[in-house]
């Protein structure tokens, strides 16, 4: 469905089957539809809504607008887009706050660049400084949708798609149900077709209830690195909460790096480097500072605390079991911790309380395990029992086998010489 020159890239980057969005949403984004599309984290929404719109931009020699609710997901996407822009002969900027206003204005002027990716922020102060003119906008796509007003007002947002030209398109994708999603024909003044492909898209994703008490939690931690095939995403609520717990866990002897948004961008690719070649396999995180990550081979995502709301759990399991690989989201508390969760996630996560058995988590209690290892042994004296008779038996028919063999001299019945 792709043209030639995106075919090429998809092959070199061993992408060639399009995930289930990334098919439901390709046409119709391809002939001009605003549409709100839905998808569980980690199944090639990037792709979905760039792909199409990059074809598109160059058939209608255009200006895309991709807005991200931060500069780490701006570079992120640029990224992952930038080796299909250049195949198409498209350039492409990301503006952002984190960067250089009057580096990123002079490159906007020298280069004209077709599709920008953009923070809130930088964008309106383009726009309202008239270096960005909104007629020219043909495509305008929200990432993050369920997420972006965090960043940003509502009534900004809507204003820049009330504006755009009637044949503009607004694309609004996103992991879960939000107000804007919700209310996007209203905020935008046009039609909007709704493409939700989350029923159908199984995870192999396991959710876990781990019981511990405020004070045993950093042991337990220590224990949860040594698991086999560990390599974790640690969620704190707050930056006071994260620095007071690198503190104190900064004592053990397990390799950990702290990400938040007060480090700077340098250090941020540093320790991310780290953590994804695998040199590091803990990696405490705030919400804002983990957003969006697409970090490889995510084995496991840790709730120090249980999340205040149900789009801040979905988005932080998504970090791992990304492009339908296995996972495991694990959170930890107390018994009101465990009520809390259960009435946070209702019906959309399966929630089983779990325990350690060695360097595995396990499913089955406590006295439960040690039911069944009493047992096991008993089974495995039983059995050695059972061996032992078979073998003394054996060895007693060898016995009366070897009883009359041997040198026995011949009797002559009586017969004399």
């Amino acid at each position: 469905m792709y043209p030639n020159s995106i075919n090429q890239v998809l092959e070199r980057e061993n992408k060639t089957n399009p995930t289930l969005i990334q098919a439901r949403t390709y046409d119709a984004i391809k002939n001009g539809a605003s549409l709100v599309a839905l998808a569980k984290t980690g199944t090639g929404k990037t792709l979905a809504y760039g792909l199409p719109t990059l074809v598109r931009t160059k058939e209608l020699a255009g200006l895309t607008i991709i807005l991200e609710p931060t500069t780490e997901l701006a570079i992120q996407t640029r990224n992952a887009l930038l080796p299909y822009a250049k195949a198409l002969d498209l350039k492409m900027l990301a503006l952002v706050g984190a960067g250089n206003r009057r580096r990123q204005l002079e490159r906007l002027r020298k280069e004209r660049p077709q599709i920008l990716i953009c923070t809130p922020g930088r964008l309106f102060d383009f726009i309202s400084d008239n270096k960005i003119k909104v007629s020219s906008i043909t495509s305008l796509v929200v990432d993050e949708a369920d997420d972006i007003l965090e960043f940003t007002k509502a009534d900004l947002i809507s204003s820049l798609g009330q504006n755009l030209s009637p044949q503009a398109q607004i694309l609004l994708f996103g992991a879960s149900e939000s107000q804007m999603t919700k209310s996007a024909e209203a905020l935008f003044n046009r039609t909007f077709l709704l493409i939700d492909v989350r029923p159908e898209q199984h995870s192999i994703v396991k959710h876990y209830f781990l019981k511990v008490s405020n004070e045993f939690k950093l042991q337990y931690l220590q224990r949860l690195v040594k698991l086999d095939n560990f390599k974790g995403l640690l969620f704190f609520d707050s930056n006071d909460t994260e620095a007071r717990t690198a503190r104190i866990f900064a004592h053990s002897k397990s390799s950990f790096e702290v990400l938040n948004n007060a480090i700077n961008k340098q250090k941020r690719e540093k320790i991310l480097k780290k953590f994804k070649q695998g040199k590091i396999r803990l990696l405490f995180a705030t919400d804002i500072a983990a957003r969006g990550l697409d970090i490889p081979n995510v084995t496991y995502v840790i709730n120090f605390e249980v999340p205040r709301e149900l789009n801040t759990y979905i988005h932080r399991s998504g970090r791992t079991g990304r492009m339908n690989q296995a996972g495991t989201v694990l959170t930890l508390g107390d018994d009101h911790d465990w009520r809390n969760l259960r009435k946070l996630v209702g019906d959309n996560y399966d929630i089983e309380r779990v325990y350690f058995d060695g360097y595995h988590l396990t499913t089955t209690p406590p006295q439960e395990q040690k039911n069944r290892k009493i047992a096991q042994e008993k089974s495995t004296a039983k059995n050695k029992q059972e061996q032992k008779q078979v073998k003394v038996k054996h060895k007693k028919n060898r016995w009366k086998n070897k009883k009359n063999k041997g040198y026995h001299p011949k009797k002559n019945n009586g017969v004399k010489k």
